[in-house]
């Protein structure tokens, strides 16, 4: 029912997981990240009503993050849809990288991080060397940001917009690829890779991000400290296939009727264009009041700052399926630079 369903590929790998020939409308909301709060204040803070039939589709009910005994909105697990593309590629070969990947914290186009990923940049290329460090799009579209990384004599990459349909499988390719992943705060892209069994690390200076300032950085490290203590590292796969929802995965069909496509509905598709669209128009206003404890890294800008880029926030037609390797490579931005000597 909203845009936010069709980011990072999630609704494509679900398509591809139950089989349907092309991504549909969702009748309800999905969660699109990890969280280190409930998803219902983090991601679905501009629905605090739905639809009669629609659902809060959430990745798990196992989460460290929040209790969903307690939350004050109902939601349904359904696993996140990174665990039904990795079921579907297991068998695919990828080429090793032989090199670090980095997934540094990334701007959005509200919420900017200044200078939190210099420091990072210097001290990634002193702890693993050269290494390929995938940027998201909005810091892809910033000279000065992909600039800080290649100073150090990394090689860019990106997973493509935000509503690419093949994003996931990027992300997926270097996580598989990687000699390791790291980041400078625990992260989705962190958890996955740990869920697939790969080595992850945290380390740099605390980013600071909008209004939340480095409240998440703190609070990933009270309360998944596995991923800061070394003598921990073991334990981070199953901690990770919990925080992604392994066990809240369904079946095919069932997973079809949760998301509303066991029927042709013309609901979904007015919330999409019409319904969704002026909630959240209503919320930045103010006119429609968010839940108490909505967390928004972006709530300190002016309802201006949404008409900057007024396109990002509404909806457009829904993303293809395309016929490609399910494993697709990530895309690559200009060759790295030398590093520059003191």
């Amino acid at each position: 029912m909203d845009i936010q369903n069709h980011y990072y590929g999630h609704s494509a790998a679900l398509a591809r997981y139950v089989g349907e020939p092309t991504v549909r409308h969702i009748n309800g909301l999905v969660q699109h990240g990890w969280t280190v709060a409930s998803p219902t204040l983090v991601h679905f803070s501009d629905f605090a009503k739905l639809p009669r039939t629609a659902r809060r589709l959430v990745w798990s009910h196992r989460s460290r993050a929040w209790d969903a005994q307690r939350d004050q909105f109902p939601t349904t697990a359904i696993g996140a849809p990174w665990l039904y593309l990795s079921a579907l590629t297991r068998e695919v070969d990828v080429t090793p990288l032989g090199k670090t990947v980095a997934f540094p914290v990334h701007s959005t186009r509200l919420v900017k991080i200044e200078d939190a990923n210099v420091g990072f940049a210097e001290e990634l290329a002193r702890r693993e060397g050269p290494a390929v460090v995938c940027v998201h799009p909005e810091d892809l579209a910033d000279p000065a940001a992909v600039q800080v990384w290649k100073d150090q004599g990394h090689e860019v990459v990106s997973a493509g917009d935000r509503r690419d349909p093949n994003f996931l499988g990027r992300i997926l390719y270097l996580a598989r690829a990687a000699n390791r992943v790291v980041s400078n705060q625990l992260s989705t892209a962190v958890m996955y890779a740990a869920a697939e069994g790969a080595a992850t690390e945290i380390y740099g200076p605390p980013v600071a991000v909008g209004s939340l300032g480095t409240r998440v950085s703190t609070r990933t490290q009270e309360v998944w400290p596995e991923f800061f203590n070394v003598s921990a590292a073991g334990q981070r796969t199953s901690i990770a296939l919990a925080e992604l929802g392994v066990n809240d995965m369904r079946e095919p069909d069932e997973l079809r009727e949760l998301l509303g496509w066991d029927k042709r509905r013309v609901r979904p598709w007015c919330d999409y264009w019409a319904g969704a669209p002026l909630r959240k128009a209503g919320a930045v206003l103010g006119i429609v009041k968010r839940p108490d404890g909505a967390q928004d890294a972006g709530s300190d800008n002016s309802p201006l700052a949404f008409l900057k880029h007024p396109l990002s926030h509404l909806p457009s037609r829904l993303p293809g399926l395309p016929e490609t390797e399910r494993l697709p490579a990530p895309i690559t931005a200009e060759p790295p630079v030398t590093r520059r000597e003191p």
